[in-house]
C-alpha cells in the first residue's frame, strides 16, 4: 500500500504529471487546450518555482525532486532517455540574434540530451548545444559547448575532471524505450 501511494506524496511525480497534461491539452484540444497549457504551465511556477514550456521539452523520462528556481523555458529540450535536474538549473540561449540559436529554437530542438543526463543545482546550460549519453554536469557549473565524451564535468566553462560514473541519479527511473528494446 506504502508503494502505491507514495508517488502521490513527491513532488516529482506532481510535476511529471502536470507536464503531461500540458503536454496532452496543447496536442488535444483545438482551441482552448494550448490557454489550458499555459494555465497549467503558470500553477508550476507559483506552486513548485519551476518556469517551463511543457509542450517543448520531449525528455524520455525527466527527474526534477526539487524544482525550485528551475528554468526549462520554451528552447527545445529533448532527450529519449533518462535525466535528472537539480534545484536552479537554468537552459538559456545565447542571444536572440545568434543564428546557431535562431536555427535551433525554429526547428524546437536547441538542447539535445543523451541517456542518464545529471546536471548539478544551479547550473546554466546555454544553447543550442548537445550532451551525450553518461554524463555529470557538477553544481555550479557553465555549460557552454556541447559534450561529447561521457564523464563527470565541472567548472565555469565545464571541463571534464572523472571518466568513471554510475546511474545512480536516475537509476529509479523507467529505462529509456531504446535501451529497453536493445535488451
Amino acid at each position: 500500500m506504502k508503494r502505491h501511494l507514495r508517488p502521490l506524496w513527491m513532488i516529482e511525480s506532481h510535476v511529471r504529471g502536470a507536464m503531461a497534461m500540458s503536454r496532452w491539452l496543447q496536442r488535444h484540444i483545438p482551441i482552448v487546450g494550448p490557454a489550458a497549457a499555459l494555465l497549467v504551465d503558470r500553477m508550476l511556477l507559483i506552486a513548485y518555482g519551476l518556469d517551463v514550456t511543457s509542450k517543448s521539452v520531449n525528455i524520455g523520462c525527466l527527474s526534477i525532486s526539487h524544482p525550485g528556481g528551475i528554468l526549462l523555458g520554451g528552447n527545445g529540450i529533448v532527450s529519449p532517455g533518462r535525466v535528472a535536474v537539480m534545484a536552479g538549473v537554468k537552459f538559456v540561449g545565447r542571444s536572440p540574434n545568434d543564428p546557431r540559436y535562431v536555427a535551433a529554437a525554429r526547428e524546437g530542438v536547441t538542447f539535445r540530451l543523451g541517456d542518464n543526463v545529471v546536471i548539478g543545482a544551479n547550473s546554466v546550460v546555454v544553447g543550442p548545444v548537445e550532451i551525450c549519453d553518461d554524463v555529470v554536469i557538477g553544481a555550479m557549473s557553465l555549460v557552454n559547448s556541447s559534450i561529447t565524451e561521457p564523464g563527470v564535468y565541472v567548472g565555469c566553462p565545464a571541463r571534464r575532471i572523472a571518466e568513471a560514473l554510475t546511474d545512480e541519479w536516475v537509476a529509479h527511473l523507467p529505462a529509456p524505450k531504446r535501451a529497453q528494446r536493445d535488451r
